[in-house]
């Protein structure tokens, strides 16, 4: 079974506040990226690795990938940093069958369709939605952008912000 130390939605990905704090935070040692566009680009893929710590691996898995990985023990006892970019890759591996227990929403940008919903956090209904649905498989799904945050369950935004989705 992987050691997943945290599993973490951020649409930046490998950033300040990723390499400063979450990565000592939960004693990685390696980074996975899960997103289908960024698996099938090796440029993009080569930023992110320059981005992150002397000494922190960094990978990049398409979502089918991951989970056949995952579900094959590839990753061994390295405790991993898995970073998703959106919430819509988050939702597939979990429809192909992933399973965690936990999932940290640390950062997402808002736009015409996403309002914030904590701190600089922002969702859109359908992403709330498909939060829902992973939340409903037993997975306790938390809203945090730095360590020293206190957290926010997912079942409080709903409430504040999505009442219709309750």
């Amino acid at each position: 079974m992987a050691n997943i130390a945290l599993l973490r939605v951020d649409d930046r990905l490998v950033h300040g506040q990723v390499v400063t704090k979450w990565i000592g935070e939960a004693g990685a040692k390696e980074i996975v990226i899960v997103d289908d566009y960024l698996a099938t680009n090796t440029y993009l893929s080569s930023v992110f690795k320059m981005a992150a710590p002397h000494g922190v691996e960094v990978v990049t898995y398409s979502s089918e990938t991951f989970v056949e990985k995952i579900n094959s023990d590839s990753f061994g006892e390295v405790p991993l940093l898995v970073l998703f970019k959106s919430i819509e890759i988050l939702g597939k591996v979990y429809s192909l069958g992933f399973k965690n227990k936990n999932v940290q929403i640390g950062g997402i940008g808002a736009n015409s369709d996403r309002k914030i919903v904590f701190q600089s956090i922002a969702l859109s209904e359908s992403e709330a939605q498909k939060l829902k649905e992973i939340q409903q498989k037993g997975v306790k799904v938390i809203f945090q952008r730095v360590p020293d945050e206190k957290p926010s369950d997912l079942s409080m935004i709903l409430k504040k912000k999505f009442k219709n989705l309750i």
